[in-house]
C-alpha cells in the first residue's frame, strides 16, 4: 500500500472499529489489514490503536493521527474535484442525522441522490445523541433546532413545531389534556438522553414559556421506537411535526396542545467546518443543495 492508501485504511478501521470490518469495507484480506496497520505505526513511530480479541480502540495520538488523516484525504479529493469542476461527481460523503428522519425521510433521498451520481458512496449514521461532527468525520449533518443566526454554518431546511401526540385510540381511552399541566395524568414517553431523560416538556403560553414536568412507564433512546409505541396507543410523546407529518395525516397520531406549542423547531443541515474559511467539497454542496430542494419547499413561507 501506498502512503495515502494506508491514511484510508487507518479512517477506515477508526469508522468500522475493526480490523477484519474495516478490511471487508475496502475489499481487502484481513491479513492486509494487520500489515498495513503495522507498517503505518512503523513509518509514524507510535502506537495508533489497542487491540485485543474482542475490540479495536485508538490511543491518543491515534486519535489527533486520524484528524490529520481525515483532513488530508478531504484536501486531496478537493484538488482532484478542482481539476474536474464539471465532470461526474466521486467520493465519499459522510452524513449522520435523527433517526426517525434519516430513516423516513433522509434515506430515500439519498437513494435518488446515488442514482443522479452513481459514483458517489454515501454513509449514513443514524443517531438521536448530540455528535461533534469534526471529531465523527461527517460532512454533513441534519438536525431539529433552532439554530437560526448563531449557527452560520447551518442551513434552513423545514419548518416545523414539537407536538404533543398519541393514538386514536390511546385519546379515547384517557382523554384528551386541555393543558399541559393536565399531562401528569397521562402515560408520557420519554426520550432517554445519555446524562438524563427529557423528561421537562417546554410549552408557551401567551408570552410566558414553562415546562411540566411528565412521567410514564417506559424510555427510549431513539425517537423512532417512542412512535412506535405511540401508534400502538402505549402513550403520549413528545415529537418534531417533521418526524409525524405522515402519521398525522393518515390519522395514526393525533396531536394536542397546539395552541401551546412552543416556537419552531426546524430541520436544519449542518456543514462541518474542517476549518475556519474552508469551502466544503463540490459533492458535499452538490448534496446539500439536492436536499434544499427535496426539503426546503416550504422555507420562506409566511
Amino acid at each position: 500500500m501506498d502512503q495515502i492508501s494506508l491514511f484510508r485504511l487507518f479512517v477506515s478501521i477508526a469508522d468500522h472499529g475493526s480490523l477484519a470490518a474495516a478490511a471487508r469495507a475496502l475489499a481487502i484480506a484481513p491479513s492486509v489489514a494487520t500489515l498495513g496497520l503495522q507498517r503505518l505505526e512503523e513509518m509514524v513511530g507510535v502506537v495508533l490503536a489497542t487491540r485485543t480479541t474482542r475490540r479495536l480502540s485508538l490511543t491518543p495520538e491515534g486519535e489527533r493521527f486520524l484528524a490529520d488523516c481525515r483532513r488530508i484525504l478531504v484536501e486531496i479529493q478537493e484538488a482532484m474535484d478542482s481539476l474536474s469542476d464539471r465532470g461526474p461527481l466521486r467520493g465519499d460523503i459522510r452524513v449522520t442525522a435523527t433517526n426517525d428522519f434519516g430513516r423516513n425521510s433522509l434515506a430515500p433521498v439519498i437513494d435518488s441522490f446515488i442514482k443522479y451520481h452513481p459514483e458517489i458512496r454515501i454513509a449514513l449514521f443514524l443517531t438521536d445523541s448530540v455528535i461533534d461532527l469534526t471529531d465523527g468525520g461527517f460532512d454533513v449533518a441534519l438536525r431539529m433546532g433552532p439554530f437560526g443566526e448563531s449557527r452560520p454554518d447551518s442551513r434552513l431546511l423545514m419548518r416545523g413545531t414539537r407536538q404533543v401526540c398519541a393514538s386514536p385510540d390511546y385519546w379515547t381511552r384517557r382523554g384528551k389534556p386541555s393543558h399541559p399541566h393536565d399531562l401528569h395524568k397521562h402515560n408520557c414517553m420519554v426520550l432517554a438522553r445519555p446524562d438524563a431523560p427529557q423528561s421537562i416538556w417546554h410549552f408557551q403560553e401567551g408570552n410566558k414559556e414553562f415546562g411540566v414536568r411528565v412521567s410514564g412507564d417506559r424510555t427510549a433512546n431513539e425517537g423512532a421506537t417512542l412512535r412506535n409505541w405511540a401508534i400502538a396507543g402505549a402513550g403520549v410523546v413528545l415529537k418534531s411535526s417533521i418526524d409525524i407529518a405522515a402519521d398525522v395525516a393518515t390519522g395514526r397520531l393525533i396531536p394536542v396542545l397546539e395552541e401551546y406549542e412552543l416556537a419552531e423547531h426546524n430541520l436544519y443541515n449542518l456543514y462541518a467546518v474542517i476549518s475556519p474559511g474552508r469551502w466544503q467539497s463540490r459533492r458535499v454542496r452538490m448534496l446539500v443543495d439536492y436536499l434544499e430542494d427535496r426539503f426546503g419547499s416550504d422555507v420562506g413561507a409566511d
